[in-house]
C-alpha cells in the first residue's frame, strides 16, 4: 500500500508488520483513516490477522486534543508527561481533565475542568498542585488532625456566622466544650470509630435528652461541614451519622404558690444577693434568664414602669416590651441607688462580659434550702421553670392566653402554651362538677 504512518516525529513505511506496537496516529494522518475507514475501527487493521489498539497513553498538548475523535463509548486516556493527569471523552465529544491518584490508600478522581476551557499546561498545573494539596493535607492527618480540630473549623467558618442573642457563644459550642470535648476532643480522627462514637452517647444519655441531642446536632454537624466543605480534609465519613436524638419529654414543671414563697424565702438567705435578685426579677416578669442577666440601666424606664428589650438581645429579633411588677421597680430602685459607673444592671467585674453569667449554685443551694430539691431531674425546679410558673399563674387567674403570650412575647400561641399549665385543683374541680348529678 502507498502510504506511511507518522508516529512521534517519525515515518514508517508499510509493510505493517514492522510498525511499532507504540506507534500513534497523529494529525498528518487524519485523512488516512477517511480513506481506508475499513481498516482503521477502533482497532486499526493494517494488514491480515495483525491489529493495533489505538494508544491511551500519549504526550497531550493542545492541537492533539482538539483532533481527537470521540468514540461510541467513553474513553479515558492518560499523558506521558504526568501520568495522574487523564482526559476523558466520552461519546458526545466532551473532554474533560482528571487527576487521579492515591492517598493513604484511598482513590482520588478530582475534576480539574473542561478541554476546551483549559489548555494542557494549565491542566497539569492544576493536577500538581492539587496532588501537592492533598499530600500536604494527608501528612497533617497523619500528625494527628483531632476532633477538636474538626469541630474548630465547623466553628471558625461556619457557626461563627449564625446569629446569637448579644454576641453570646453559640448554645452548640457551649455543649461541644462542656460535654464532648472533655471525652473525645483530643482524639485523632482515624481512631474514632462508629463503636467509640456510639459509646459517648450512650454515657451521655445519662445527662439528660437535652444535652445529649444538642451535643449530637454540634459533633453531626462539625463533621457534615468538614466532608462538605473542606475538601482537603482526609475526612469522609461521619462516624456519628447513625446515632439518633433521644425523644424530647415536654418539661411541664412550675412552681405552686406555696413553693414560690418557699423559695423566695430561701433567696433571702442566701449570701450573693446579686444573683439572688436574678432570679426575683425573672419570676416576677417571666423573662427569659439571658434577658434578666444582660438588662441595661436604660433599658428601665421607671416613670412607665416598662422594661424595653431591643431586637439585639432578643430570641425573635423583636423589640420587647414588659410591664413590669411593683416588687420588680422597687427591687430596682434599690439596686439603682447602690449601682457603679457599669451600664448593666447586674454587673460584675469579674466576668468578661461585664455581667453575672453564673448563678446555679445559688439556685441549687436556694431549692435544697426551699425542700424543693429531688434527685429526679423532670420533678427538681430549674430556673427556666421560673418563666412557665409566671405564665401558668396567669392563666389560672383567668388572664386571655393572647394577654400572657404578649407578656411572655411570643409571636405565636402556640408557643404559650407550652408553658402554660393547668392546676391540679381545677381539674379536680372540674372532675367534681362533671360527676354531680350522681350524687
Amino acid at each position: 500500500m502507498g502510504f506511511r504512518i507518522f508516529t512521534e516525529r517519525k515515518w514508517w513505511p508499510l509493510p505493517a508488520s514492522k510498525i511499532p506496537k507504540n506507534a500513534a496516529f497523529g494529525p498528518i494522518t487524519t485523512h488516512i483513516f477517511k480513506e481506508f475507514s475499513s481498516f482503521f475501527t477502533p482497532s486499526i487493521s493494517v494488514k491480515k490477522g495483525v491489529k493495533m489498539k489505538l494508544p491511551t497513553k500519549f504526550k497531550f498538548t493542545d492541537l492533539r486534543l482538539v483532533r481527537l475523535p470521540s468514540y461510541d463509548k467513553t474513553r479515558t486516556f492518560s499523558d506521558l508527561v504526568l501520568n495522574n493527569l487523564k482526559l476523558v471523552v466520552t461519546p458526545s465529544g466532551t473532554k474533560t481533565f482528571y487527576v487521579r491518584f492515591k492517598t493513604n490508600g484511598q482513590p482520588i478522581n478530582h475534576k480539574l475542568g473542561n478541554a476546551d476551557a483549559l489548555s494542557v499546561d494549565e491542566a497539569r498545573s492544576r493536577a500538581v498542585a492539587y496532588i501537592n494539596f492533598r499530600t500536604a493535607q494527608q501528612v497533617r492527618c497523619q500528625s494527628g488532625l483531632t476532633v477538636n480540630d474538626v469541630f474548630n473549623l465547623y466553628r471558625d467558618n461556619e457557626l461563627s456566622a449564625r446569629r446569637t442573642i448579644a454576641g453570646r457563644t453559640h448554645a452548640l459550642e457551649i455543649s461541644y466544650n462542656l460535654h464532648l470535648k472533655p471525652i473525645i476532643g483530643k482524639m485523632n480522627i482515624e481512631q474514632l470509630t462508629k463503636k467509640i462514637a456510639r459509646t459517648v452517647f450512650i454515657e451521655l444519655e445519662n445527662r439528660g435528652y437535652s444535652v445529649h441531642n444538642r451535643c449530637l446536632s454540634a459533633i453531626k454537624s462539625a463533621f457534615n461541614y468538614v466532608i462538605e466543605f473542606e475538601e482537603g480534609l482526609p475526612v469522609t465519613a461521619n462516624p456519628f451519622m447513625g446515632i439518633k436524638k433521644l425523644t424530647e419529654v415536654q418539661r411541664n414543671r412550675y412552681l405552686t404558690k406555696s413553693e414560690a414563697k418557699r423559695l423566695l424565702l430561701a433567696l433571702d438567705t442566701e449570701k450573693n444577693q446579686d444573683v439572688a435578685d436574678i432570679y426575683r426579677v425573672a419570676l416576677f416578669t417571666g423573662a427569659r434568664l439571658s434577658n434578666v442577666k444582660t438588662m441595661r440601666w436604660y433599658e428601665i424606664d421607671f416613670s412607665s414602669g416598662q422594661w424595653l428589650i431591643p431586637a439585639t438581645n432578643t430570641k425573635t429579633s423583636k423589640v420587647y416590651q414588659i410591664p413590669l411588677h411593683s416588687f420588680v421597680i422597687n427591687l430596682l430602685k434599690q439596686r439603682r441607688e447602690q449601682a457603679s459607673d457599669s451600664p448593666f444592671v447586674f454587673a460584675s467585674e469579674r466576668s468578661r462580659y461585664g455581667y453575672i453569667t453564673g448563678g446555679d449554685p445559688v439556685w441549687k443551694s436556694a431549692i435544697t434550702r426551699a425542700g424543693l430539691y429531688h434527685d429526679n431531674p423532670n420533678i427538681r425546679p430549674r430556673p427556666h421553670d421560673l418563666r412557665r410558673t409566671f405564665a401558668t399563674w396567669q392563666l389560672q387567674s383567668g388572664a386571655d392566653i393572647s394577654v400572657v403570650s404578649k407578656a411572655l412575647c411570643h409571636t405565636s400561641l402556640k408557643n404559650t402554651m407550652i408553658y402554660a399549665q393547668t392546676n391540679l385543683d381545677q381539674v379536680r374541680n372540674s372532675i367534681e362538677s362533671a360527676f354531680e348529678f350522681m350524687e
